[in-house]
């Protein structure tokens, strides 16, 4: 059963506990519908599309293991820049701003949902 939250008159959905996701690590939820990557850069919570406008990488995969070819493999791919409160797709490393979901090389733009914390619950507003 999803648990929908009010705030300042706009419904939030409960993705996760704050606990859920590590520092650095972001999951993938649907919010009605919507298929979106939630991060947590070091204790802040930011939520965008979970799909790369380049080439529709699942975002949430950012910083994970990954085969690049047979024979090269890296310890992480893409991953969150709290400092700079960004991410960077898995698969091209294309930088995401969190904020704004901008990508500054391009131009292009990600979808972004607010996000609340509220007594150790992640919400987000689609």
């Amino acid at each position: 059963m999803t648990e929908h939250t009010t705030i300042d008159g706009d419904e939030y959905t409960k993705v996760a506990e704050t606990d859920d996701i590590d520092a650095g690590r972001g999951i993938a939820v649907d919010v009605d519908g919507i298929e979106v990557a939630v991060f947590n850069a070091d204790g802040e919570f930011y939520a965008i599309s979970n799909r790369c406008s380049h080439q529709n990488a699942p975002m949430c995969k950012a910083g994970e293991k990954k085969i690049n070819a047979e024979h090269t493999w890296t310890e992480s791919r893409g991953g969150v820049n709290a400092d700079e409160c960004t991410v960077s797709c898995p698969w091209h490393l294309w930088e995401w701003d969190l904020q704004t979901g901008e990508n500054e090389a391009s131009g292009q733009r990600i979808a972004t949902f607010d996000v609340a914390v509220r007594d150790g619950d992640v919400l987000v507003r689609v």
